[in-house]
C-alpha cells in the first residue's frame, strides 16, 4: 500500500538518432539522412501537413530485413532475435543478402508503411508515397485536418516527424488581432543540448520545419521568414544551424502573423487537446451536475511519496530549466472509485482534495497544481464486462517527517455514469462497404461506415466513421468474437467535428487474442454498438482512511 521514490536529478531519455554498428541511422519512417516537414494553416482553419524523409537505400533494406525476421518470430517461426550488436546486413545466415530490386523494395516499403499506419491511431488518415532510387529511398506523407483543433490533437506526431520537439503549442489571438503561436520546449531539453548537438553532428542529419500562415508573418522566433512562411533548417554539419535549433530548447518560441481571415473563438493548446483526443465530449459534459445518490464507494490502492535530494551546486543546475524543487516533491494517493450497482462509470473529472489529516491531527497541504486534473476516459473492455470502477489520483504535499500515516482524506469528484443501454450487433464486417449502416435502433439519425478493416496475426483493427446528431459522441463501440472470452478490445476516438448540425466522429477499435496458439478462429469478429439512455453527471464526495506512510 506504500512506496517511496527518491529523485536524484535523473535525466529523461532523449535520442535524436539511433546508431547501428557505429554508423548513424535514424529510425525507419521517423528519421533518415534528411527529414523535412511543412505545416500549412489556411484561412478557414483547416491544416495540411506534409513530410518528406530521405534515407539511404542500404539502411532501408537492412531495417526491412530485420523487421521481417521479427515478424517471422512473432508468427512462430522459431528463429531467434538478432543480438543488439549484430551486423544487420547479415540477415540470411552466412550468405550475403541479395539486394532488393526497385519494385521489390517499393512494394515492401509501401506495405510496411501502411501496416504501421493501420496499427497507429496517430497515423490514421495519412497518405503515403514511396520512391526508390539507386542510393536513396524517399517517403512522403500528407495529412489534412479539418481544423486547428484537430491538428493540435496530433501535434506531437508532427513535431516528431520534423525532428524538433515541443511540449506545447498554443494558438491565440493577441490584443492587436494578430495570430500568435507559442511553442514551448519539452522540460529539461536545455540540459541535453550538448548530447543532442553531438548526435546531430555525428549523423550529419538534415531536417527542416516550415510553418505557413494565412496572413503575413510579422515576427518569428524561427531564423528564416518570407511573406506568409517562417522556418527552421538544420544541417548537422553546420554549427550555425545547430545553434538556431538549440535556441528552441532554451525558451518558448513565439510567432505572430496576420490573421488573414482566420478567427479563433478561444485559445487552443496542444497539451490539453492531446489529452482529450481519445474522449471528446463523449461523456455528457453538457449535462447538469447533481449531488450524487447512494452507492458510490472509494477504495485506496496505494500511496507514493516523492522526495527530491539536491547535491551541493545542483539547485542552480536544476532550476535553470524553469523547474521548481518544491513542485517535484509530494504524495500521490491512487484510489478506485466504484459506481453504484447496475451503473457503468464513463468518466471521472474535477478531482479535488478537500482536507487531509495525518495521524497526529495535523493538516496535510493539498498540491494546488494538480487540483482538478482529469482522469483518462479511454474505453477498455474485456469481453462484455462494463467498467464499474476507474482509477483516480489525489495529490498532496509531503506530510511532516514524523508522520506515520495519513489518517483521513476527504475529496470530491464529478462522475458520469450510465445505466440503461440500447445495443445492437454488427456482423459481416467489410472495409469500404457500399452502403452506410443504419444505427437508428440505438440512436435515430445515425449512420456508420467501416473505413478500415484488418484481421491478421491475432490482431484486429477497425476504423469506423459515425455521422449523426451531437449525441453521436456518446456511442460506445466495442469489438467481440462470439464464444471467445480471451478476446479483448480497446477503442479510441480519432477525431470529431460538427458541421451544418451534423457531427462526424471517427473511432479506432483494436482487438487482441483471436485464439490460443495455432487454434483456428471459429467465429468472425463483430462490433457491439451501445448508447446510454440513462446518463447521469454527479458530484461525489468520498473519504479515504488509514493510509500508512511507512
Amino acid at each position: 500500500m506504500k512506496s517511496l521514490i527518491q529523485w536524484l536529478l535523473v535525466p529523461a531519455v532523449f535520442a535524436a538518432v539511433m546508431t547501428w554498428n557505429g554508423t548513424a541511422a535514424a529510425q525507419l519512417y521517423q528519421g533518415g539522412t534528411e527529414q523535412h516537414s511543412v505545416l500549412t494553416i489556411k484561412a478557414d482553419g483547416s491544416c495540411l501537413f506534409t513530410g518528406e524523409t530521405v534515407e539511404s537505400r542500404v539502411a532501408a533494406e537492412q531495417q526491412l530485413r530485420v523487421m521481417e525476421r521479427y515478424r517471422k518470430m512473432s508468427e512462430g517461426g522459431g528463429e531467434e532475435a538478432p543480438p543488439a550488436d549484430a551486423d544487420l546486413s547479415a540477415t540470411n545466415g552466412a550468405a550475403e543478402a541479395k539486394p532488393f530490386t526497385d519494385e521489390e523494395l517499393t512494394k515492401k516499403m509501401t506495405d510496411s508503411v501502411n501496416e504501421r499506419a493501420e496499427e497507429s491511431v496517430e497515423n490514421s488518415g495519412q497518405k503515403f508515397n514511396v520512391e526508390v532510387k539507386k542510393d536513396t529511398v524517399t517517403i512522403t506523407t500528407s495529412q489534412t485536418f479539418a481544423s486547428i483543433e484537430d491538428m493540435l490533437k496530433e501535434s506531437y506526431a508532427i513535431w516528431n516527424q520534423s525532428g524538433v520537439y515541443f511540449e506545447n503549442a498554443r494558438f491565440e489571438t493577441d490584443t492587436n488581432s494578430l495570430l500568435r503561436l507559442t511553442l514551448t520546449p519539452r522540460t529539461g531539453m536545455e540540459r541535453y543540448q550538448k548530447t543532442a548537438r553531438s548526435e546531430w553532428k555525428l549523423s550529419g542529419m538534415q531536417a527542416g520545419l516550415k510553418l505557413v500562415f494565412p496572413g503575413k508573418v510579422v515576427s518569428s522566433g524561427f531564423p528564416a521568414t518570407e511573406t506568409n512562411a517562417t522556418w527552421l533548417a538544420v544541417d548537422g554539419k553546420k554549427d550555425e544551424s545547430l545553434d538556431a535549433m538549440m535556441k528552441l530548447y532554451a525558451a518558448p518560441t513565439v510567432i505572430t502573423a496576420e490573421a488573414g481571415g482566420l478567427k479563433l473563438a478561444q485559445p487552443l493548446e496542444s497539451k490539453k487537446l492531446f489529452r482529450s483526443r481519445r474522449h471528446p465530449d463523449s461523456t455528457g459534459d453538457e449535462l447538469p451536475i447533481t449531488d450524487a445518490g447512494p452507492g458510490f464507494v472509494a477504495e485506496a490502492q496505494s500511496i507514493t511519496t516523492t522526495m527530491l535530494h539536491v547535491f551541493p551546486g545542483g539547485e542552480k543546475y536544476f532550476s535553470q530549466n524553469g523547474n521548481s524543487i518544491e513542485s517535484q516533491a509530494g504524495a500521490v494517493v491512487n484510489a478506485k472509485l466504484f459506481a453504484p450497482k447496475g451503473r457503468t462509470l464513463q468518466s471521472v473529472s474535477d478531482i479535488r482534495v478537500l482536507t487531509a489529516v495525518d495521524d497526529k491531527g495535523r493538516s496535510v497541504v493539498v498540491a494546488e497544481a494538480e487540483a482538478g486534473e482529469d482522469v483518462s476516459t479511454e474505453t477498455f473492455s474485456g469481453g462484455s464486462q462494463d467498467t464499474s470502477a476507474l482509477q483516480v489520483q489525489l495529490h498532496l504535499q509531503l506530510p511532516q517527517p514524523d508522520a506515520q500515516s495519513i489518517d483521513t482524506i476527504s475529496a470530491e469528484a464529478v462522475a458520469t455514469t450510465a445505466g440503461i443501454w440500447k445495443e445492437m450487433t454488427l456482423t459481416n464486417l467489410q472495409e469500404n462497404a457500399t452502403n452506410d449502416l443504419d444505427l437508428a435502433a440505438v440512436l435515430p439519425g445515425t449512420k456508420l461506415a467501416i473505413v478500415k478493416y484488418s484481421a491478421k496475426n491475432g490482431q484486429l483493427h477497425v476504423e469506423v466513421r459515425l455521422k449523426g446528431p451531437s449525441t453521436v459522441r456518446r456511442l460506445e463501440v466495442r469489438a467481440k468474437i462470439p464464444g471467445n472470452d480471451q478476446f479483448n478490445s480497446y477503442s479510441s476516438d480519432r477525431n470529431s467535428s460538427t458541421k451544418g448540425g451534423e457531427t462526424t466522429r471517427t473511432v479506432n477499435v483494436q482487438g487482441y487474442g483471436f485464439a490460443d496458439g495455432d487454434t483456428p478462429v471459429q467465429n468472425s469478429p463483430v462490433l457491439i454498438i451501445r448508447y446510454p439512455e440513462d446518463l447521469r453527471r454527479e458530484r461525489v464526495k468520498f473519504n479515504l482512511k488509514g493510509l500508512d506512510l511507512l
